[in-house]
């Protein structure tokens, strides 16, 4: 059974930096500290141990997901992938729902933490900021991302 108390300062300090780089004071910060505790529980129960990351790395990377997502959401910006934001200007429809269909068959195939390193950079995040996620150096994320973008094109 997870200790939410005992995690209580993880979840506020991971909704606090989310919210300070977003630059999004128009939220509650009650209501995302709940909404993170409900992302902890969701971590909780999809945290794998063999995959050699910590939980609580784990489970700030699912924090701040959740957080990032809800301030998207309600501030009407689309949650775009940055390969979505690439195609999109110059794809045509179906040729995006591939593109998306591709990408979830190879990760299908691919390691959770590629797949988990791959979902955090579609997501907006830097190599530096995936790196201190999964405890990796930047070099270790860029090769991954490199694999799964090869992957993704053949």
């Amino acid at each position: 059974m997870l200790n939410l108390e005992r995690y209580q300062k993880l979840v506020t300090t991971v909704v606090r930096k989310t919210v300070f780089r977003y630059d999004s004071a128009s939220f509650s910060e009650e209501d995302l500290i709940q909404e993170g505790m409900i992302a902890l529980i969701r971590a909780q129960r999809t945290f794998r141990e063999e995959l050699g990351i910590k939980f609580e790395t784990y489970a700030s990377n699912c924090i701040k997901n959740r957080i990032i997502d809800i301030i998207r959401k309600e501030s009407g910006a689309p949650a775009e992938s940055k390969i979505e934001a690439d195609e999109t200007a110059k794809a045509d429809p179906m040729d995006l729902i591939e593109k998306k269909e591709i990408i979830a068959t190879v990760l299908e195939k691919c390691t959770d933490i590629e797949r988990a390193v791959f979902n955090s950079y579609i997501q907006g995040y830097s190599y530096q900021e995936i790196a201190k996620i999964f405890e990796l150096s930047p070099k270790k994320i860029d090769n991954t991302i490199q694999k799964v973008k090869i992957l993704v094109r053949d």
